[in-house]
């Protein structure tokens, strides 16, 4: 249980990390140049849900190599970080393209020209990461499936303090005055440091022995397959979760400033907690993933049955502590009594959705710890975009109603999101425990036309 705690809290701290980077700039762009503010978001709109994408995709070598470990097959190790680092070639390569056409000038013609040329700086500057991001993240895998995973947060840690002493330095100083492009600027040599650190971490220390490979070694195409077919449901489903919040703000910013401002109030927030449902849900995947390659489904399946329990009680947690102390947080956010109004209607619906988020993507990750793949990209796209652009989309504009409440603008699209992703927790996590033999063999046939 210590090892397990352990290891846990050293992946929340590395997603903590994470989120400080972009809390980072938004800090010393806000102080320094205000005026860049919309720029930076308009940046981070395109960059920040391209770098959580991959980094979902390189999730499927965690889990592989996890359960590699547990059956002993050392040659299978090496052709899996062999794959792992030629995929991160090709993902650097596409983010690199993507960022790059992201820069041009008409795809923000509706904005004001100062800050599209800000953004397109920013962006810029930022294909030049995308190498030392994917390769970092490649690493950083490896690492979790050996239990490693506290290396990576400290390398994580000196990024952030290298990367907020240049920011200070390039943003406004009295010596430079870069703008964003000086955050962006930050950012990648962070990254440069990183990555330069990590590949050392691999080539020298002797957790990562296994994993070694030369150039010329011998092709074993499956292993690639194996990655691919964990890696690509993981990218689409967090793909589509990324963007489906960015289509929530769209929803609700027709109802005016203050309830899009509750809403970017009540998603950070969200965010938070979102770092310990990832956490949980690595830890989840590496002890299934291990169990499943020592024991085989049989024990696979009693360690699901303990970790969807576990789930359960992590995310009612979350939840409680979210409906006691949100208001509290929503204060120190800021001091507009309608904003904080709107904001605190949310709230019983956050609680709600931060509980069966938890469970869900727990659920997730069991399932494709057993070798499902498919289904759970399936449920969380579905159950998701049905939450948001039905339901939330309905209850908002009044055009579907539950009973009595008033679930206006903000309120109603959260309410949505919930009662989307309630049926997919559930059902996921019926099929991960082998439980609800009824609704199971419905959906055994579903499965395995999703597995072939």
């Amino acid at each position: 249980m210590q090892r397990d705690l352990s290891f846990f809290f050293s992946i929340w701290i590395g997603q903590l990390l994470v989120v400080a980077y972009s809390v980072a700039d938004a800090f010393i762009v806000g102080n320094s140049r205000p005026d860049l503010l919309g720029g930076l978001a308009l940046g981070n709109a395109i960059y920040g849900p391209l770098i959580v994408t991959m980094t979902a995709f390189f999730s499927s070598i965690t889990i592989n190599a996890t359960r590699v470990i547990a059956e002993k097959s050392a040659a299978t190790l090496k052709h899996i970080a062999y794959y792992g680092f030629a995929s991160g070639f090709f993902v650097a390569i596409f983010v690199f393209f993507v960022l790059k056409y992201f820069s041009t000038i008409h795809h923000w013609s509706n904005q004001s020209p100062y800050l599209v040329a800000a953004t397109q700086d920013y962006l810029d500057t930022l294909t030049f990461s995308a190498l030392p991001s994917a390769l970092f993240r490649v690493i950083a895998c490896i690492a979790n499936s050996v239990r490693a995973t506290i290396y990576i947060s400290l390398l994580q840690g000196v990024g952030l303090i290298a990367k907020v002493a240049l920011s200070l330095a390039l943003v406004d100083s009295p010596h430079f005055h870069l703008g964003l492009t000086g955050c962006a600027l930050s950012t990648t040599i962070a990254l440069y440091i990183m990555c330069i650190a990590a590949t050392l971490l691999f080539l020298f220390d002797r957790r990562f022995s296994l994993f070694r490979f030369d150039f010329v070694l011998s092709r074993e195409p499956s292993e690639l397959m194996a990655l691919l077919r964990t890696g690509l449901p993981v990218a689409f489903s967090t793909l589509s979760e990324v963007t489906a919040f960015g289509y929530m703000a769209i929803l609700i910013s027709k109802f005016g400033a203050d309830q899009l401002s509750a809403h970017q109030i009540v998603s950070n927030l969200y965010n938070v907690g979102y770092t310990v449902i990832c956490s949980f849900a690595v830890l989840v995947s590496v002890k299934i993933s291990h169990a499943f390659g020592l024991e085989g489904p049989i024990g696979a399946l009693h360690k699901a049955r303990t970790a969807i329990f576990i789930t359960i009680a992590v995310g009612f947690s979350l939840g409680i502590l979210y409906m006691f102390f949100g208001a509290a947080v929503f204060r120190f956010n800021t001091a507009d009594d309608k904003v904080l109004a709107a904001s605190n209607k949310i709230l019983i619906f956050l609680s709600l959705v931060i509980f069966v988020d938890c469970v869900q993507t727990s659920a997730a990750a069991t399932l494709r710890a057993l070798g499902i793949n498919a289904f759970p990209m399936f449920m969380q796209i579905i159950s998701l975009w049905i939450g948001v652009a039905i339901l939330g989309d309905g209850f908002a504009t009044h055009r579907l109603r539950l009973g009595g409440a008033d679930l206006v603008s903000g309120p109603g699209v959260w309410c949505g999101v919930f009662l989307g992703l309630l049926p997919s927790a559930l059902v996921m996590s019926l099929v991960a425990v082998g439980g609800g033999k009824s609704v199971r063999r419905h959906l055994q046939r579903i499965i395995s036309q999703c597995t072939l």
